[in-house]
């Protein structure tokens, strides 16, 4: 398997923690956990770089250190996509397409912490997380079909 085929499944891989880790944060109660002001309380924990440690903002952090991995193998994958010259433009197009999901994603997620876990937000948060899982899945698999 290619280097840039691996980082995309990593990438897969690591968004899918990520939305599970994310929906027990948002089950248990923790998405509070490392506060609700922003920038002091995000993408840190209760301003510092790791929280403290108890079960609730371990949790969180734990969710915050997936997507900051997700956002890293998608980075990663999205700079070999871009660069390789055996991909179809279907693929790199939905390989970009998850890049930038992610990159509004992140953003949100800020906003859902800013904006003290308001339900919509949370909804919205857990859908576009889903959605670009659901597009870099569908990039893996159309660079990995058989011939």
């Amino acid at each position: 398997m290619q280097a840039k085929n691996v980082l995309l499944l990593l990438a897969a891989a690591s968004l899918f923690t990520t939305i599970v880790v994310g929906a027990y944060v948002t089950v248990a109660n923790y998405g509070d956990a490392c506060g609700s002001s922003v920038p002091q309380d995000w993408p840190t924990c209760l301003g510092g770089l790791f929280p403290p440690l108890q079960i609730a903002p371990v949790m969180e952090y734990t969710h915050r250190l997936f997507a900051a991995l997700s956002t890293l193998f998608l980075l990663l994958a999205t700079i070999a996509f871009w660069r390789a010259q055996d991909v179809e433009k279907v693929v790199k197009r939905t390989v970009y397409a998850a890049m930038l999901l992610l990159v509004v994603q992140v953003f949100l997620g800020g906003i859902v912490i800013a904006q003290e876990e308001e339900a919509l937000l949370v909804a919205a948060h857990q859908g576009l997380a889903i959605l670009t899982f659901g597009v870099a899945v569908a990039a893996l698999a159309r660079v990995n079909r058989p011939a």
